[in-house]
């Protein structure tokens, strides 16, 4: 059992990855249509820097969100991308909240003193890594209605979706730089990496020697953390044993990664302590609701919050202690 805590690994260490754009250019080039690729500018290839405002859109900004140039004289295109551990029923409608929220940026953004302004191009793309595979869902907007009698509109096409349980190793490794990622989060679904690092050693020389720069802490970061089978000095000595040299960094990520997990559990613990003063204090009143304004029940439950039960064995202890 892992000893590392880390909220949501598999979605920190798909966008700290794809933060790089070597490995997003890799990434997209793998995964996008051809006929969309090669109109595709790389050179322009950008992660959004929009400032939002709004707390949703906040929120739509932890995704990655990308900006390219379709054609040498072509707009300049969005791209959407989200990764998925869980199969979600209703992930078309997400992506249309998603390109909604993009779209209004836009608009704010650009459309002053611009009369003919037009809707951008975003491209959706789900990288899914899930138990459950093939994905059980539709992926097409339509199917998300409770009536489908009518036709798909052009504009609602599916999201591109990539389960990486469909995708072989050969395969994978024909994603440049981004291979090392999409193999990472497929062997992360089954919680446990011991034998599989010994069995891919080229692999862990390239995370920490040639990739390094991308790969290094945050792959470590991320084994550590998803590993539910093996101890981590089991796995740092695995990781170790390969690549001896690069021993001193693996121990700065594991202390990395034990250091959030102390300070998550500090941050726990001081809201756990300001609910349990806060349930203290709703005690309290009740308690003098109850034995001086003599109230009932039900009115001082809607009052303080406080469960009926509590309230009646604290009744039970006014007329014990009276």
């Amino acid at each position: 059992m892992s000893y590392f805590t880390i909220r949501q690994p598999h979605d920190s260490f798909f966008k700290r990855s794809l933060s790089n754009l070597t490995v997003a250019k890799d990434f997209l080039q793998a995964h996008l249509n051809p006929t969309i690729s090669q109109r595709i500018q790389w050179d322009t290839l950008r992660l959004s820097n929009k400032s939002y405002t709004d707390k949703k859109l906040k929120q739509l900004h932890s995704d990655l969100v990308y900006t390219c140039q379709i054609d040498k004289q072509g707009p300049h295109i969005y791209i959407l991308l989200e990764q998925q551990t869980t199969p979600v029923p209703l992930l078309p409608f997400r992506f249309l909240k998603y390109d909604v929220a993009i779209i209004d940026e836009h608009l704010a953004q650009n459309k002053k003193g611009n009369r003919n302004i037009k809707l951008p191009i975003i491209l959706n793309l789900c990288l899914y890594s899930g138990k459950q595979t093939p994905y059980p869902y539709s992926v097409d907007l339509c199917d998300c209605f409770e009536s489908s009698i009518l036709d798909s509109p052009v504009l609602l096409k599916p999201p591109l979706l990539v389960d990486l349980g469909q995708m072989s190793e050969e395969e994978i490794r024909k994603h440049g730089t981004a291979y090392i990622m999409e193999l990472l989060l497929k062997q992360g679904r089954k919680r446990t990496f011991l034998t599989w690092i010994k069995e891919h050693p080229a692999l862990v020389v390239r995370m920490m020697d040639t990739l390094f720069d991308i790969y290094g802490i945050s792959s470590i970061v991320f084994i550590l953390s998803v590993e539910g089978k093996h101890s981590p000095e089991e796995i740092i000595d695995a990781i170790g044993d390969i690549v001896p040299h690069k021993k001193e960094n693996i121990m700065t990520a594991a202390q990395q990664l034990e250091q959030r997990g102390m300070q998550q559990g500090m941050q726990q613990g001081i809201q756990q302590g300001m609910q349990q003063g806060m349930h203290t204090k709703a005690l309290n009143i009740a308690k003098n609701m109850l034995a001086k304004l003599h109230l009932d029940i039900k009115t001082v439950a809607e009052a303080t919050g406080l469960s009926e039960r509590e309230l009646i064995k604290l009744q039970k202890e006014n007329k014990e202690n009276s």
